[in-house]
C-alpha cells in the first residue's frame, strides 16, 4: 500500500517483526507529517528507520520506549548528504509539536507532543 510518497515497507521494522500500527507501519499522523515534509522539501527523502519492534530497538541501541516503537517516529535522510543540513532546518521549523535530531548521517523525527531538539553528531 503507498500513502502519498512513502510506501509501507520503508516503515517495517528491519528484523521482519510485524507492526501493530496497521498497513503503514506506523501510525498516520507521522506518514501525513513526512508526506508535508516531502512536499516542502522538494526531494526524496530516504527512510532509514520507520518501526523498530522492541527486539530490534534493543538490537540497534534505542532507548526503552522509544517513539519508533511505539509507531511515531522515523529516521530519514535527503538522496544528496548536502542537503542534510536543510532538511534538518526545515524539520525543526515544521515539526512544532515533536522531536526533531540530527546525526551524521540521517535526521530523526518524531511526533511525541511536544518540541524537543537535540544534535547527536560526532562531526561537528
Amino acid at each position: 500500500m503507498k500513502d502519498g510518497f512513502f510506501d509501507s515497507k520503508e516503515f517495517a521494522s528491519r528484523d521482519g517483526a510485524p507492526s501493530p500500527f496497521g498497513p503503514m507501519n506506523v501510525k498516520q499522523e507521522l506518514v501525513d507529517f513526512l508526506n508535508q515534509l516531502r512536499l516542502r522539501f522538494g526531494k526524496a527523502l530516504v527512510v532509514t528507520s520507520g518501526y523498530r519492534s522492541p527486539e530490534h530497538n534493543k538490537a540497534v541501541g534505542g532507548v526503552v520506549n522509544s517513539y519508533h516503537t511505539q509507531g511515531l517516529a522515523a529516521d530519514i535522510r535527503p538522496e544528496d548528504q548536502k542537503d542534510l543540513p536543510a532538511l534538518w532546518e526545515l524539520c525543526r521549523r515544521l515539526n512544532v509539536t515533536g522531536g526533531v535530531g540530527i546525526y551524521d548521517t540521517f535526521v530523526h523525527v518524531d511526533r511525541r507532543g511536544y518540541a524537543a531538539r537535540f544534535d547527536k553528531r560526532k562531526k561537528q
